[in-house]
């Protein structure tokens, strides 16, 4: 009976010995479950990252907005007009910003249906890094349609019609009758609203048509004028190298005991100061007079007298040098003098 109780004792230790074995192999699984939070700091860096502000990537400075304007600009109450904007450059977001200052994202160029019941201004915004440009659009609401039919244009004319590049023209036009909204507009620079009668000055770089149009309600007349720009012929390319092109007697001014001669001549500013000056020659070559010097002016053609006095007896030919500050002769040009 000892025994049998010595073996059920024995085999009660065994049992609960095995029991705290496995107890004791799980322990590393609850830890191993523990160490998945460890992973919260790479959850907490991307949101960081997408949280970020955006940087001004590919723009510097102030942005550009090719053009702004509503079509048409001024409409009555219950009516639609659609705005209209041109690229936005030089930036790295654009938007359409409402009269009660909420904004849009907007792609460029674009346009977009609106129907105030008020006179109200809208603009169109680029944004480069913390650096804006706008340009406003207003769109002004008559309470009463005011018209009815077609509008009625005086005159729209362009003064000089035809000029150089470089140059400008005046656009004019008369009163507009009949018309709710009158809008000026080109080829190249989309259009805005303007006051009848009124004018403005443009300088187009290229041939450039301008138009007028007016609306009443859904009926719209339209005139346009033409400025032609001409680019002036290239300038005479310059000259280059110290020359004299002419020698003659100045007949005029030539007697018994004075010769003038007539120079034609051009200096490129070498060894300046430089003048101009002569001698005359007898058929053997000697000397027989020197001219007096005059002072000469650079980069132009231009004619200059010259002196012998007296008279050089037995002259055969002259010789006119331009001389510079150091005393070279820079070019000479010899010619017969009979």
């Amino acid at each position: 009976m000892k025994h049998l109780a010595y073996l059920f004792l024995l085999a009660g230790l065994l049992l609960l010995g095995a029991s705290s074995s496995q107890v004791a192999s799980a322990a590393p699984l609850v830890h191993e479950t523990s160490s998945i939070p460890s992973a919260a700091p790479v959850v907490e860096n991307v949101t960081s990252i997408n949280n970020a502000a955006p940087t001004a990537q590919g723009c510097s400075g102030a942005p550009s907005i090719q053009f702004a304007y509503a079509n048409p600009s001024v409409i009555s109450v219950g009516q639609v007009t659609t705005l209209f904007w041109g690229l936005v450059g030089n930036a790295n977001a654009a938007f359409l910003q409402y009269p009660n200052g909420q904004r849009e994202g907007i792609g460029t160029p674009g346009s977009k249906q609106v129907n105030p019941t008020q006179t109200s201004t809208y603009f169109i915004v680029g944004a480069c890094g913390g650096v804006e440009t706008s340009l406003p659009i207003v769109v002004t609401v008559n309470s009463a349609p005011g018209c009815n039919g077609a509008p009625q244009l005086n005159g729209f004319t362009a003064n000089p019609p035809t000029i150089q590049a470089g140059q400008s023209s005046t656009l004019a036009w008369g009163a507009v009758l009949n018309a709710q909204s009158v809008q000026l507009s080109s080829q190249t620079q989309g259009g805005s609203g303007v006051p009848a009668p009124g004018s403005v000055q443009v300088n187009p770089t290229q041939t450039t048509t301008y138009y007028l149009t007016a609306w009443c309600q859904a009926n719209s007349v339209q005139a346009q004028v033409t400025v032609t720009v001409t680019n002036p012929p290239p300038p005479p390319p310059p000259s280059s190298g110290s020359r004299i092109t002419g020698i003659s007697k100045n007949g005029g001014l030539t007697n018994a005991n004075r010769l003038v001669i007539n120079v034609i001549y051009f200096w490129d500013g070498q060894d300046a100061p430089a003048h101009l000056q002569a001698r005359a020659f007898n058929s053997s070559g000697g000397q027989v007079g020197m001219s007096n010097a005059t002072n000469i002016r650079p980069n132009s053609e231009v004619n200059g007298n010259l002196q012998f006095e007296p008279y050089p007896q037995g002259m055969s030919s002259v010789t006119a040098c331009i001389v510079g500050s150091s005393g070279t002769e820079l070019v000479c040009s010899s010619t017969g003098m009979q």
